[in-house]
């Protein structure tokens, strides 16, 4: 029998993380097991599960108080499995950020990880989810390979996000480079995916953001990750794979299978296919790509981008190659640029190009954030006389022009000056109009600009756009990706002023990110 030779206190914990069926005696949730993941330790010649396992605690009857890792064992990856126990996992360091000091070692979402020299590691979220660590595994694979009390961050286990909300790892290796895709934590919702890269398993992981754009990027083709499979590593063929929940029919809920695409470098991409064969997916080879970009262009001059590049491949050798440009230079800011290298093999760069719009008169990073690109835009626009000499400011006389502009209505910033002029914002409150108003305008006929992006997609929020009165826009959706607008033909006369007017259309408050005026 499995579990013959457990003492009664062994057979009490499989009791305790494996009854999954309610008891009719008891008001207290069953167990709960999610995300079962599976190592071969060809060593020991066993077959390891690692599961997410909560329900209960000894202090709690909420059905996610345990918050534990579970294993069990197998001398067969098709079982039976003997389940050996439940556990709390490593913890936060002295002096770094910790979202559960008095609940420490949470684990819930988890993956593991198998690395060439053997070496096993349990990918887990914590602290409420806040917080995601990797964790080195003993010989055996069935517990930490060091206590949570003797544990050291960078050898026995790091934190990749801290404090990010971030949860369902799934983690593979590419080439000497360590990959993580996770997701956000919304509950059943799909939301939008982010990965980061490192080249130490336990040192320093870098975000790269959402591996997914244009449609799907908001919530990850519908959805959550949970594993990516290594079907043909040394082409570079790695396939994604992902959840879609359905907790009304959890049985039957389906999976999303699709290939991930490298780019230059360590960038990657996770686009919708209706139909794909492995057998058919092209060698991906890792490489570089050199190009000569200019500091600025305006708009729409894509013949300023370069026609060729530097291509370098791993093994150190270099080509000229043709380069076609995909780009929308319709907007001003830091946009993004991708290049198709001539050749054949679909390999392709990716660059951002700040496009500096001619005659702009007004530049507002909504909410002040005074970020690197707004300061990019500003330089380059030094010779155009801008009327605002701040970021932003509620609507009156700009402190050095004296030009009278700002915002009005009820209104609140969020973002921060680490990150980009598109994701800072400003965003009314108690379902507030947003309104910027700009006065002393010299006559004449100009392009408003306005960025749109919700770091809370969740939020189904949408707007009418008005300009001067006139509605430009009638249903303006938010939405997880950068999105810009230009609104031509604004005619302004002898009463010198265009006002940008944003209706909530929907319950959420709105919001914007930037605005520019272009005189024509």
């Amino acid at each position: 029998a499995l579990y013959g030779e457990y003492t009664e206190e062994q057979k009490a914990a499989v009791i305790r993380d494996l009854l999954t069926v309610p008891d009719p005696a008891s008001d207290a949730p069953a167990a709960i097991l999610e995300r079962p993941k599976v190592l071969h330790n060809k060593a020991k010649g066993t077959w390891v599960m690692w599961v997410h396992a909560d329900g209960p605690s000894a202090t709690s009857d909420a059905q996610y108080a345990k918050a534990n890792a579970g294993v069990a064992v197998s001398d067969s990856p098709t079982g039976p499995f003997r389940w050996i126990d439940s556990y709390r996992l490593h913890h936060a360091p002295e002096g770094e950020p910790n979202w559960q000091p008095d609940n420490p070692g949470m684990a819930r979402d988890m993956t593991v990880f198998l690395d060439d020299d053997g070496t096993a590691y349990i990918i887990y979220s914590s602290e409420e989810n806040y917080s995601l660590f990797i964790s080195r595994l003993d010989e055996d694979f069935t517990q930490l390979a060091t206590p949570p009390e003797r544990a050291v961050k960078g050898v026995d286990f790091i934190r990749p996000y801290i404090g990010a909300h971030r949860e369902a790892p799934a983690l593979f290796k590419r080439e000497g480079t360590y990959y993580l895709i996770t997701s956000g934590a919304t509950g059943w919702d799909p939301n939008p995916a982010q990965y980061a890269t490192a080249t130490e398993i336990l040192g320093e992981w870098t975000d790269h953001g959402n591996p997914v754009s244009g449609e799907g990027a908001s919530d990850t083709h519908r959805s959550q990750s949970t594993n990516v499979i290594p079907v043909d590593p040394e082409n570079g063929t790695f396939v994604y794979m992902g959840d879609r929940w359905t907790p009304s029919d959890l049985a039957n809920a389906p999976y999303v299978w699709l290939p991930l695409r490298f780019g230059e470098g360590t960038t990657m991409a996770l686009e919708w296919e209706d139909s794909w064969r492995w057998e058919d997916q092209p060698p991906q080879p890792v490489y570089t790509v050199e190009v000569a970009l200019p500091e600025a262009v305006g708009l729409e001059e894509t013949a300023a981008l370069p026609r060729t590049v530097t291509l370098r491949l791993a093994d150190g050798t270099a080509s000229t190659r043709e380069v076609t440009w995909e780009a929308r230079l319709d907007r001003p800011g830091l946009v993004p640029i991708l290049g198709t290298l001539a050749g054949g093999e679909g390999l392709t760069v990716r660059r951002q190009v700040l496009v500096v719009p001619r005659h702009m008169v007004q530049l507002v990073s909504a909410g002040g954030a005074v970020t690197n690109d707004y300061l990019a835009l500003r330089r380059h626009a030094r010779g155009m006389r801008l009327q605002g000499s701040v970021a932003d400011q509620p609507y009156g006389p700009d402190p050095a022009t004296g030009v009278r502009w700002g915002y009005e209505g009820r209104s609140k910033p969020a973002g921060s000056e680490t990150g980009s002029m598109d994701r800072s914002l400003r965003y009314a409150t108690d379902h507030d109009d947003l309104t910027y108003r700009f006065s002393d305008l010299l006559p004449g006929t100009y392009t408003v600009h306005a960025g749109y992006y919700d770091p809370w997609p969740w939020a189904n929020r949408a707007a009418q756009i008005s300009v001067n009165g006139s509605v430009v826009e009638q249903q303006r959706q938010f939405t997880g990706e950068i999105e810009a607008a230009a609104y031509g033909g604004i005619r302004v006369g002898r009463e010198g002023e265009i006002a940008l007017t944003l209706h909530p259309t929907r319950s959420p408050d709105i919001q914007v990110s930037w605005v520019a005026l272009v005189r024509e």
